[in-house]
């Protein structure tokens, strides 16, 4: 599709191309179903499992709000998120070769290459664009140059970090005119109050368990996913019949 595109700033393509492209489909509409139905079991379990992700990451943030708003401690210091962080710039990744290391933009996984840009826990702040699209990574990853990612200066920080950045409406804050854009003097001088060393402690063990699972689920959605597109052609061209699978 990519290639079948025109345009240079936005590449577009005409309905008129779309309905052109040839596909090869069986002519029998029961064995279509038959294939539509195995595809869609594994679609159901990957959106079951974005569904228990934003439940298990709903818990994380009324645990958040429960602890250091709801019940915070008056003798908690006041700082700013640079007494937490160091905001790094991202960068541009388009002469990697392709890899298993994760490329996130504001969007999310943009492709995956062949080196990490950083290998610790992190909360991915964009730089540009949709400025409310916090992410939190906990593996290997690089970060595009539109987004900015974050190193801890605290153990048991980034968790609170990214819950924290999240709440934020980071839209309003923005410092560009035609697109919108996030800068470091902005994000260093947000204003927080820093819990106890054990308070962190006791919200990491509180909500580690949690990420983990969330973690794990997206391992098994990206696993069904890339099943999922390999059985499509061999399903459609008849490779693998599905006249006798019971679902």
């Amino acid at each position: 599709i990519e290639a079948m595109g025109s345009g240079t700033t936005f590449k577009e393509i005409s309905g008129k191309t779309m309905r052109a492209v040839k596909v090869r489909i069986p002519l029998d509409v029961s064995y279509q179903k038959r294939i539509a139905a195995v595809l869609d079991s594994l679609d159901t379990k990957i959106e079951n499992n974005e569904r228990i992700n934003d439940n298990l990451e709903l818990q994380a943030q009324a645990i958040y709000s429960y602890m250091f708003i709801e019940n915070a401690d008056p003798a908690w210091v006041q700082g700013h998120l640079s007494d937490l962080i160091t905001v790094k710039y991202g960068k541009d990744h388009k002469k990697l070769a392709d890899g298993s290391y994760p490329v996130y933009g504001s969007g999310g996984i943009m492709r995956y290459v062949e080196r990490p840009l950083y290998d610790k826990e992190s909360v991915l702040i964009p730089r540009k664009g949709t400025l409310n699209n916090v992410m939190y990574v906990n593996q290997p990853f690089w970060s595009v140059d539109t987004m900015f990612y974050t190193e801890m200066r605290l153990p048991n920080v980034a968790k609170f970090v990214y819950h924290f950045v999240k709440a934020k409406d980071l839209a309003s804050m923005n410092a560009g005119s035609a697109v919108p854009s996030m800068t470091t003097d902005i994000l260093n001088a947000m204003e927080v109050v820093i819990p106890s060393t054990s308070a962190l402690a006791e919200f990491e063990s509180l909500v580690d368990p949690m990420y983990r699972a969330m973690q794990e689920n997206n391992i098994q959605s990206s696993k069904l996913s890339e099943l999922r597109d390999a059985l499509l052609p061999k399903l459609m061209s008849g490779e693998i019949d599905v006249s006798d699978i019971q679902l």
